[in-house]
């Protein structure tokens, strides 16, 4: 789990982003024959994502300025264990919940469950950050008091919790990833781009019979010799610069 936040200017492509309404990303990873698999949690509206986005934000008090912090997004991937489908989506209905009563649903945009990208399936819970003005009791957007250090210390745990409740055991909400706080995109990408490194190192000095058991024990290990090989002969860009220059794109 990690939180990113966005001013007005990224909403718009990020809401796009998000339901796949465009034709091309700038994410190469997407695969576009299994984003029909994708679904929305949020409930329906009658109107688009960024519509609901534009009429919640005008009832609610917004300071006019660029730098405003008008939507937050937590990103809850699915843990690495062999859940059923019906597991997987009870897991994704669980984190919803949880976050549409800390959150407040009529603040939530958007709650898009992907499973076009590569690695695990992931949740994108978008929502207004919405609390009450102290001094005149009237509801605002605040970035920085909805999502305060003692909020981000504590979600972790306490959705493990919730899970715990449901699943009836440790599904590994709490691991080295969220014990110690929240990350950024790109210190996860990092993280991934070191693993992949190191599952290509072990396979190294392996003959073909022992890489094909290697397969079979680790079967993403196809993935990260894939995507080893695209950018190798040049087809593809390392993602952590491929993501770095897609945000230099989004601040544009």
């Amino acid at each position: 789990m990690h939180v990113e936040k966005y001013t007005k200017n990224a909403v718009g492509h990020l809401l796009l982003h998000y339901g796949r309404w465009v034709a091309h990303f700038g994410n190469k990873d997407i695969d576009h024959l299994r984003s029909d698999f994708n679904y929305n949690l949020a409930p329906a509206r009658g109107m688009g994502d960024f519509d609901y986005y534009q009429k919640r934000l005008s009832e609610v008090k917004c300071q006019n300025r660029a730098d405003v912090k008008t939507l937050c997004d937590w990103i809850v991937t699915l843990p690495k264990e062999n859940f059923s489908e019906e597991q997987e989506r009870r897991f994704f209905q669980t984190a919803y919940d949880f976050m549409a009563k800390r959150y407040g649903e009529k603040n939530v945009v958007s709650a898009w469950v992907h499973k076009d990208e590569g690695g695990q399936p992931h949740l994108h819970f978008a929502f207004i950050p919405v609390c009450i003005d102290r001094k005149k009791g009237i509801e605002k957007v605040s970035a920085k008091e909805v999502l305060t250090r003692t909020d981000l210390q504590n979600i972790h745990p306490e959705m493990a919790a919730c899970m715990e409740r449901v699943f009836g055991r440790d599904i590994g909400i709490l691991n080295g990833e969220t014990a110690g706080g929240n990350k950024t995109v790109m210190e996860l990408k990092a993280k991934e781009l070191k693993q992949e490194v190191a599952s290509l190192k072990e396979l190294k000095e392996q003959s073909i019979v022992e890489v094909a058991q290697s397969i079979r024990k680790q079967p993403k290990l196809i993935e990260a010799i894939t995507r080893a090989i695209r950018i190798a002969l040049g087809k593809e860009k390392p993602p952590i610069i491929r993501d770095r220059e897609h945000i230099r794109e989004q601040s544009r």
